[in-house]
């Protein structure tokens, strides 16, 4: 990482994602080629050597390592399970900006819930957290799954009615990013969706949402 640092890369990105800890400015590709040559390379690796390295990575004061521990942790699929929820877990309650969490929620959380109905409980809890990144989190940790027409819609539409009125940006662009995911494979269900919390939910939510829907069902939930 050090080999591969900028400095102006390291001052934007740092203002850019608004993060409390130290960049050495690498770019998401390189870090990516990292974690792809160290899996590469230590293909033998145990699972508890990986979620070792994968803390010590994410309880560095650099934001570029605690990126690259996340990145390895997604290119191990098969330790990811039920027993690194807890993990995650922390890591979402420490993130403090988008791309952590939309990492840690999408690629690993993702992952588990694909392998094991019960981890659905996390969502189930994230949902009711006091802090909006675990909310978002538990929005989004199922969007690859709804782009493959997969997934539990009625436990995210539960959640996505309830936080539908919210201010937050994140969780607006959040309800509206799964439904445009889910408009995908179930436009019928995704319309049916925003025609009920139209009432509440903000313009954002609405538009993002109904991006992918044919144009008579987009003129609907628009009101146009």
């Amino acid at each position: 990482l050090k080999k591969h640092s900028n400095k102006e890369r390291a001052v934007n990105s740092k203002r850019y994602l608004k993060s409390p800890f130290k960049f050495f400015g690498v770019s998401l590709p390189v870090t990516d080629e990292i974690a792809k040559e160290f899996r590469k390379t230590n293909k033998d690796a145990g699972k508890e050597h990986i979620i070792e390295l994968a803390e010590r990575l994410w309880n560095s004061e650099y934001h570029d390592e605690k990126k690259l521990g996340l990145r390895i942790l997604q290119y191990y699929p098969e330790y990811l399970d039920l027993s690194v929820m807890p993990l995650l877990e922390t890591m979402l309650a420490q993130s403090t900006g988008w791309d952590l969490v939309d990492d840690i929620s999408i690629h690993l959380a993702g992952t588990v819930l694909e392998k094991d109905k019960r981890a659905f409980a996390y969502l189930k809890k994230w949902s009711r957290s006091d802090n909006f990144w675990m909310r978002r989190a538990s929005l989004i940790s199922q969007i690859l799954l709804f782009r493959h027409g997969k997934g539990d819609k009625k436990l995210f539409f539960e959640f996505a009615e309830k936080m539908a009125s919210e201010k937050e940006f994140f969780i607006r662009k959040a309800i509206g990013w799964c439904l445009r995911e889910i408009s995908k494979s179930n436009p019928d269900e995704a319309c049916d969706f925003l025609m009920k919390i139209k009432g509440s939910a903000s313009g954002l939510t609405l538009r993002e949402g109904s991006k992918r829907l044919p144009e008579k069902m987009k003129i609907l939930v628009s009101g146009i």
